[in-house]
């Protein structure tokens, strides 16, 4: 699940549902699109597997996946694939991403945590974000914006860059406090 489909993006940019030209294209800004609002947000919106590879210097009874929501924990096995361990013996906080183990033995070493991250219902905020980014890409990929100079008009955040336009960072509200 994109943060927005192709037929959302076409319908925000006043394309016919039957013309397909640039349908690769558009399917490129929905991926773009959704990486930086997932980077802005400090989370995953759209579900997909994740694998990590955690290294344990000593033994851990608890740890944690490095992108959330978490969803569910699908495998954890050793780097060199010569232990496993039973992920339905662990709890896993979806919004934090801890895992904890409830019995078993504890993880140590190098480990590869493969697992469900992403949001289970994209926010509309965020969809309406992801479409203005959509937008913003097409409109300056075809020279359509116009030239705004001076004034309240401007559409960008000092330091952000020139692909996120304000609006698109306001309906996604402040970025979570995270690990730099």
């Amino acid at each position: 699940m994109a943060i927005v489909t192709l037929a959302a993006a076409k319908a925000q940019l006043n394309i016919s549902a039957s013309d397909t030209a640039a349908d690769v294209e558009l399917q490129t800004y929905i991926d773009a699109a959704t990486a930086a609002v997932e980077e802005q947000l400090g989370q995953v919106v759209e579900q997909r597997t994740v694998v990590d590879q955690l290294d344990f210097a000593g033994s851990a009874r608890s740890f944690l996946l490095r992108s959330v929501p978490a969803v569910s924990l699908t495998s954890l096995t050793s780097l060199d694939g010569l232990q496993s361990w039973d992920v339905g013996s662990m709890h896993v906080d979806g919004e934090s991403g801890l895992v904890t183990l409830l019995s078993g033995s504890s993880v140590t070493g190098s480990v590869l945590a493969a697992y469900q991250a992403g949001m289970a219902a994209v926010p509309a905020n965020y969809r309406l974000a992801g479409l203005i980014i959509i937008q913003h890409l097409w409109e300056t990929q075809r020279g359509t914006m116009g030239v705004q100079l001076g004034g309240d008009a401007d559409n960008y955040v000092a330091g952000r860059g020139f692909a996120i336009p304000r609006r698109a960072i306001e309906l996604l509200g402040p970025q979570l406090p995270g690990v730099a």
